[in-house]
């Protein structure tokens, strides 16, 4: 099942209404970081969380960051998507495992104090940052407290990860009802209990495409506007690994030369490596000195 990011209206009630499936990203990046079972699933949500925050922009060049910040072992994570469905992110303490049911072991790997930011990008150079603190609901409380207290928009969300035979990351995803200006605020009222009564765990379990969960969530008369993949993208290149090492100055890749004579750069998000030998070192140093000059 390819991973989806639907995006459409009910305009019945004037509502506008997201759903993203991420369980073969969730799973991706589990191996690819080396996630213990507690930090794959709070990994999982929130990509899931990312993914739909990233469809939200109005700019298709704006991107969001999400960055969690905890006081429990895992420490906090990151997670970086664009409008196009496309995410990246590293979790600080990738080890983390917890023993019992899995929601239960997310709250104990999160801790009791925290926060999460959310910055995007409103294009021209102009980013907005908002942040709300954490408390002992989860990932996807804070995440609706930062839709109440940044938005301001009559909101119903959810996450929810359910497991599959004996793979606990078997579905993820993330849903999201917003009333439009005019829409009916007791439409999305309703939703709001249907996702607190599990809803959402219910309708991944029974199967179905993405818009018949989005319908089992959220009712009858949706109307689809897009329809596209959710996938693990990263842009390292050798050229940003220049640009890290630039940010070293002309005296710290001097003393770089001094001492190895190469520097080797590795991706935080996909941990690819890319190595700048002696002639490239020179040439960075050599211009960072020039436009000092």
């Amino acid at each position: 099942m390819v991973d989806r990011l639907i995006r459409g209206l009910y305009p019945a009630h004037g509502l506008r209404a997201l759903l993203v499936r991420a369980g073969d990203t969730a799973r991706m990046t589990r191996m690819l970081h080396g996630l213990g079972p507690t930090a794959a699933w709070i990994f999982g949500e929130a990509l899931a969380a990312g993914a739909l925050l990233g469809a939200l922009q109005k700019d298709t060049s704006g991107r969001v960051n999400l960055q969690l910040e905890v006081d429990g072992p895992l420490r906090g994570l990151f997670v970086d998507a664009d409008p196009e469905g496309n995410v990246r992110g590293y979790v600080r303490a990738p080890e983390v495992s917890f023993p019992g049911e899995p929601e239960v072991a997310a709250r104990a790997a999160l801790g009791t104090t925290g926060y999460l930011s959310v910055i995007r990008d409103l294009g021209g150079g102009r980013f907005y940052r908002s942040s709300v603190q954490l408390t002992e609901d989860g990932l996807p409380g804070v995440v609706r407290r930062w839709f109440a207290t940044s938005e301001q928009v009559e909101t119903a969300f959810d996450l929810a990860v359910v497991p599959r035979g004996e793979e606990p990351l078997g579905d993820v995803a993330a849903v999201l009802v917003q009333r439009l200006p005019d829409g009916d605020a007791a439409a999305v009222e309703a939703v709001r209990r249907r996702l607190a009564d599990g809803a959402l765990a219910a309708a991944l379990r029974a199967g179905g495409s993405a818009q018949e969960v989005l319908t089992a969530v959220a009712g009858p008369g949706f109307e689809l506007l897009a329809d596209g993949e959710i996938a693990y993208r990263c842009g390292c290149g050798p050229e940003r690994a220049r640009v890290a090492v630039s940010a070293l100055g002309a005296d710290g890749v001097a003393e770089v030369l001094a001492t190895d004579g190469f520097a080797e750069v590795t991706c935080e998000f996909c941990h690819a490596s890319y190595r700048l030998d002696r002639a490239a070192l020179e040439a960075i140093e050599a211009a960072l000195r020039a436009a000092r000059d």
